[in-house]
């Protein structure tokens, strides 16, 4: 059994008949708001005609969201399932190829309605799901209550800003913990600078421009697990945000910013340095954000505003940006760091002294 898609994740693109027999692209139904996507494993659900219908009536909860229904069948099945008098929304008949995509391969005769609520860049916010006999009225309202908690703030105007990519939901809460827990139960090392002279190569710590703990990840089941969802949530964005296909990954640590013993990172770029000239885009993931104070970054170039990602949150940006992580001034802020670039990046390898292992 595979898992689908789930929160965090961003459904893709497709295309298929509706239920007239038109052909639909999901892009071209999208009006960048906030979509609801109902996924019918079968058209003999249970209850799914119900479902239809409720869906396809006017209702305040309804109002600003979007919605779509999938039901693995031909058109002609989705046909006869449609109440012609609503037409507020699509339904879309699939050959299954979209539906395993989306619910991943459940066991044989589960047949479920399965409702992912997508934000208005079409990320899951939550993955629900309803079996038969239970109630559908209070499922559809859990759904509609998605989007009471995760009512998207008001517009404003905006002059000047940092190219920076914000993506939510890279990691869940758990993860976030577990990798906190793995730093804590460790501690980590102080963390260094990277100095050349010539053929010198050294690495020390230099309270002048940071004072951080490290802790890099070597472990393969550590590794393939942060892998896995940077595959799923942030490579794709990258592409589709900068037109850049990232193909590898410097290695992976989890770092702490420290209150009591001062934590910040002066000004800075990412690609300076001989052995970083590879770089392309930075990436950070806050683990615990709200748990501390102080501790966002800056990009001084652009203006004097403080970015923060919210708690399992990337911020992507380019390694060729002056930034700085500002001072923790109360608690510990922990984040997993790491670097990207393509096929094409010559990379130096460099041997410095002192360095810790995984570098």
């Amino acid at each position: 059994m595979t898992a689908g898609l789930t929160r965090g994740d961003r459904v893709p693109d497709f295309r298929r008949l509706d239920h007239k027999g038109e052909p639909q692209l999901l892009y071209d139904l999208h009006f960048g708001q906030p979509m609801t996507l109902f996924v019918f494993d079968s058209p003999e659900t249970p209850d799914i005609r119900l479902a239809l219908d409720a869906l396809g009536r006017d209702h305040p909860d309804w109002a600003q969201i979007n919605r779509i229904a999938v039901v693995r069948g031909t058109p002609a099945q989705c046909a006869g399932l449609v109440n012609d008098e609503s037409g507020a929304f699509a339904v879309l008949a699939d050959d299954g190829t979209v539906t395993a995509h989306l619910l991943g391969f459940p066991p044989a005769g589960q047949r479920l309605i399965t409702a992912f609520a997508l934000d208005s860049n079409l990320r899951i916010i939550e993955r629900l799901e309803y079996s038969a006999g239970g109630n559908l009225d209070a499922f559809l309202q859990q759904v509609a209550a998605v989007y009471k908690r995760e009512a998207p703030r008001s517009g404003q105007v905006c002059r000047q800003q940092a190219p920076v990519l914000f993506i939510p939901r890279v990691l869940d809460a758990l993860f976030c913990d577990e990798l906190i827990a793995l730093f804590e139960k460790d501690g980590g090392q102080p963390s260094g600078v990277s100095y050349l002279e010539g053929d010198k190569a050294t690495w020390k710590p230099d309270p002048g421009v940071k004072i951080r703990r490290d802790l890099y990840l070597n472990e393969e089941h550590w590794i393939n697990r942060i892998r896995e969802m940077l595959m799923r949530r942030v490579l794709p964005e990258i592409q589709r945000c900068f037109n850049y296909q990232v193909t590898q990954h410097d290695p992976f640590k989890l770092i702490c910013y420290d209150a009591e013993t001062g934590g910040y990172f002066r000004p800075h770029r990412d690609n300076e340095s001989r052995d970083t000239l590879h770089r392309r885009f930075a990436m950070t993931i806050n683990l615990n954000t709200g748990d501390y104070t102080g501790g966002q970054l800056r990009f001084p170039e652009f203006s004097t505003d403080l970015y923060e990602p919210e708690r399992g949150g990337a911020v992507i940006f380019s390694c060729s940006l002056l930034h700085e992580a500002t001072n923790v001034t109360k608690g510990k802020r922990y984040a997993l760091l790491s670097f990207f670039f393509g096929e094409s990046e010559n990379v130096q390898p460099v041997q410095y002294q002192n360095a810790p292992a995984g570098r």
